[in-house]
């Protein structure tokens, strides 16, 4: 029973981690639409200080020149972005103490459990290479194919986390078979339009910073962005009708997938606003926060359609193992 309760409380603990990463991504997607990513010039502190200033006064005269980056002057100072930037940071140190206590608390009382333990003990591994590509991205002055690559480096943590929040539920593995593995498939085929279709968003943020919203809204590949959204909806919502039409049960599969449909819904609907009546900031980051949650949320729906308990039973896969 001793174990039971260790894995309860460490099944809280990866969903708190999840939950923490989502937030560093809102507050990162924040921080690109804001436009603050020189908000902090440097790295790890923000103009040389453990916490920014407030106005401009309290920095040197020559700040602009002693702050370059990559040959080019500091941005003028900005409260607003300098503290965006900073709360990012502070938050993404939140989700890094956190990931720290999941990995000891899987090291100390689950030792046991194997496949915890290699999911729980790649998050800080890949942790330190975001916060690398992080680094990188300030040091280039936020070259849009480092920032892409920040922004989908965040979908493997996430990810991970989520893997090791799964491995505290009792799975049975068996590769779909028959009709089942043309749906398994095709679940998979959607996710990877969908990760297309972030690749397309990606580029289309990066004609908007550097010619504006009205060149951006008008060029070739909003219009690929808009057409694609409703091809990636169509596929994944054949798979999760079909995955809800079939007799056996697949409860955790059936519960994120309408997680996936539900934030791939709401991403269209965000998409259309911000194209016909305004591209507020807020609807920017909301637009790709969602995304990101379907791939994720995606992921999990095909995780569990493979690690599953099939055959006539009606068992809830959330059973723990002892």
């Amino acid at each position: 029973m001793e174990a039971l309760g260790h894995l309860y409380r460490f099944r809280w603990i990866a969903l708190g981690v999840f939950g923490l990463f989502f937030l560093v991504i809102f507050a990162g997607s924040s921080v690109r639409v804001l436009e603050a990513g020189m908000g902090c010039p440097d790295w790890p502190t923000c103009y040389g200080q453990l916490i920014p200033p407030v106005r401009e006064s309290q920095l040197p005269p020559d700040y602009r020149q002693r702050f370059a980056v990559a040959g080019r002057l500091a941005e003028p100072f900005d409260p607003l972005k300098t503290w965006a930037e900073y709360i990012n940071r502070l938050i993404s140190v939140l989700a890094g103490i956190a990931v720290l206590i999941m990995t000891a608390y899987a090291w100390i009382f689950l030792r046991s459990y194997p496949r915890i333990l290699l999911y729980t003990t790649a998050i800080p591994v890949l942790l330190v290479i975001q916060s690398l590509i992080g680094w990188r991205v300030v040091a280039t002055y936020l070259a849009e194919h480092m920032v892409t690559l920040h922004m989908l480096f965040s979908v493997g943590l996430t990810a991970a986390a989520l893997l090791a929040w799964a491995q505290t539920f009792q799975l049975k593995a068996r590769f779909p078979e028959g009709e089942l593995r043309g749906y398994y498939f095709l679940g998979w085929a959607a996710l990877g339009l969908l990760f297309v279709q972030v690749l397309f968003g990606a580029s289309l943020r990066a004609i908007i910073t550097q010619k504006g919203v009205d060149i951006g809204l008008d060029s070739l590949i909003y219009y690929i962005h808009r057409s694609f959204s409703w091809v990636v909806l169509g596929v994944w919502g054949y798979y999760h009708w079909r995955l809800f039409k079939e007799p056996i049960r697949h409860p955790f599969a059936r519960r994120w997938a309408m997680l996936t449909t539900g934030a791939l819904l709401v991403q269209v609907l965000i998409g259309a606003y911000m194209s016909y009546i305004s591209f507020a900031e807020l609807a920017q980051v909301l637009h790709l926060w969602f995304a990101l949650f379907a791939l994720n949320a995606g992921f999990m729906s095909l995780y569990f359609f493979k690690y599953s308990i099939y055959g006539g039973t009606h068992q809830l896969v959330p059973q723990l193992s002892t």
